[in-house]
């Protein structure tokens, strides 16, 4: 199958999937109403007084039309829609409920309604999960996996020289393509930030589409993440629907990166000023505003966005400090397997960034990161 009859295979689905949800609804809506009328309602009987169609689906005829009945009052209403079977004929009488403050609103006992409501829903939720499994299997096939190899600082920053170029090419050529891919995810936990006020909100609703259309390439060094879940494996939806819906896969995180391009070239003194920015350093003399610094970098309530710092702690060198949010799916192996990252960001427009997804890199600089 080709891609175009693929994507068109897919359009038909969700096309599917979205008329069964409304026939569901619908369905669900029509019986909570007649329930509620069967309840509450008065019942009697309407005389048939004309067969206007009928149908014959799989050898049984269904035959609808209008009867007549009697409002405690006397006064003279119409019920019309389905009155029977084959059985049903002008003379007849039929069961109906009227809701007796409205009397023209009436129903006839219905008792495949329900099975009706409950065999939609239920085709509705397999529509719906093959949807979710089309469209994230799809991911999966993007995903990658690598293996870090160590390497010296001049064969890092051999790789960065000779593969960031190529790297930019690729997500240039191909970020309209994966769009839909490149697009964050969301799991309850970061919801439930976002619910709070977290200003990750703003980067979730529309910072990360400025960047990924109109961000250029930067190389960041991880400083830390706001939990250490980042590090385990990401449950594969295809495999494990439920576990994988319920799991803890978009974690925000601290990263560091410079745009005047000296740690472009020199990569492995980033991956330092980053762990000397997340403390870990020994021995060193600090002054009373990095120790701040740190500390402000191990709250994981902290939320700085393009925080420009120069000091000790970068060696001398100014640096952009700033919180992303981390997709297993976008990351090698689904975990946080790499220091160094890229990085798409516009500083001069947006204090918003968004790691640039895996798919986009050379093997080389995701076992060399």
């Amino acid at each position: 199958m080709d891609k175009k009859s693929n994507g068109l295979g897919k359009l038909k689905l969700y096309i599917l999937t979205l008329v069964m949800i409304g026939g569901f609804i619908f369905l669900l809506l029509t019986d909570m109403n007649n329930k509620q009328l069967e309840a509450n309602g008065v019942k009697t009987q309407a005389t048939i007084v004309e067969i206007t169609s009928s149908r014959t689906r799989k050898g049984v005829t269904s035959k609808y039309g209008i009867a007549e009945y009697y409002d405690e009052e006397g006064n003279v209403h119409e019920f019309d829609g389905f009155v029977g079977n084959w059985e049903a004929e002008v003379g007849s009488k039929i069961e109906i409920i009227y809701d007796k403050d409205n009397p023209d609103n009436v129903i006839k006992d219905n008792p495949y309604l329900f099975i009706a409501v409950i065999g939609t829903g239920i085709v509705a939720g397999l529509l719906l999960l093959s949807c979710v499994l089309v469209t994230f299997k799809a991911k999966d096939k993007l995903s990658v996996n690598c293996m870090q190899q160590p390497v010296s600082d001049e064969e890092l920053a051999r790789v960065v020289r000779e593969y960031m170029p190529q790297t930019k090419q690729n997500y240039q050529s191909k970020k309209n393509k994966y769009r839909s891919f490149d697009k964050l995810g969301e799991d309850e936990l970061l919801n439930e930030l976002i619910k709070r006020g977290d200003p990750l909100g703003e980067l979730m609703k529309s910072g990360q589409k400025y960047v990924r259309e109109n961000g250029e390439l930067y190389l960041c060094a991880v400083i830390r993440s706001t939990d250490q879940n980042i590090y385990n494996d990401r449950i594969s939806l295809s495999e494990n629907p439920r576990e994988a819906a319920q799991g803890h896969f978009t974690i925000p995180a601290f990263v560091v990166y410079d745009t005047s391009g000296y740690f472009q070239s020199h990569p492995s003194e980033l991956k330092t000023a980053a762990q000397r920015l997340a403390g870990e350093v020994w021995g060193g003399q600090f002054s009373q505003e990095d120790m701040q610094l740190i500390d402000f970098l191990r709250d994981t309530s902290s939320r700085p966005f393009n925080l420009a710092y120069c000091g000790d702690l970068t060696m001398g060198h100014r640096v952009l400090i700033t919180t992303v949010v981390l997709d297993k799916m976008h990351l090698c192996n689904k975990k946080l397997s790499n220091k160094l990252l890229y990085l798409l960001a516009d500083p001069q427009n947006s204090k918003f960034s968004q790691i640039l997804p895996a798919w986009y890199y050379s093997m080389w600089e995701l076992s060399a990161f």
